[in-house]
């Protein structure tokens, strides 16, 4: 007969329900205008062959990536979001480049016949600057969010408060003037 002090003892552990579920990662594309701005449009592209390249990395963890493209077209939108710079991608609600400079962009330039210049980020990546968001920064900053123990939703606020760049409030100050009349919207 078995002697049951001398059995084994085999735990089994039930792992909460959440272990289970996909985790997922919010992709924010923000912009001010992704029909004639290239830098909005080129990022946007970007965007999606990011995306595309690490597909396989997603399998993978188990990861599913859900992306929310946002027009802002009013003042109080940008501030709501809390758009400093046009565009803008924040992953799990972090800007993937949160020290941006700008400097006019010739395609949101050439639609308005008003005074003044439209500006649109500059993105730098690895020592160079570039016009729309290069696809090796967008693949860097999407596979350290989904990485086991990478950018958490919990950090997902800046440090630095939020404050709306001068050139976003010129852009929406501009289109609610009266003066204008170019008919551009601007």
């Amino acid at each position: 007969m078995d002697d049951p002090t001398d059995s084994k003892t085999v735990s089994i552990i039930q792992p909460a329900a959440e272990e289970y579920t996909r985790r997922t990662v919010t992709v924010d594309f923000l912009y001010l205008d992704n029909e004639s701005c290239d830098r909005c449009m080129g990022t946007e592209d970007a965007l999606e062959a990011a995306l595309e390249r690490i597909e396989p990395v997603l399998d993978a963890l188990d990861v599913s990536i859900t992306v929310r493209d946002i027009h802002v077209s009013t003042l109080e939108a940008a501030e709501a979001t809390q758009l400093a710079v046009s565009p803008t991608i924040r992953v799990n609600g972090r800007d993937i480049q949160p020290d941006y400079i700008e400097n006019t962009c010739e395609s949101c330039g050439d639609l308005c016949e008003c005074e003044g210049d439209v500006d649109c980020r500059l993105w730098q990546y690895r020592g160079e600057e570039y016009s729309t968001a290069p696809v090796g920064l967008l693949v860097e900053s999407l596979v350290q969010a989904i990485a086991p123990n990478g950018m958490q939703s919990s950090e997902s606020r800046e440090s630095q408060a939020y404050q709306l760049s001068s050139n976003v409030r010129d852009f929406f100050e501009r289109s609610d003037s009266d003066e204008s009349d170019c008919g551009c919207g601007c």
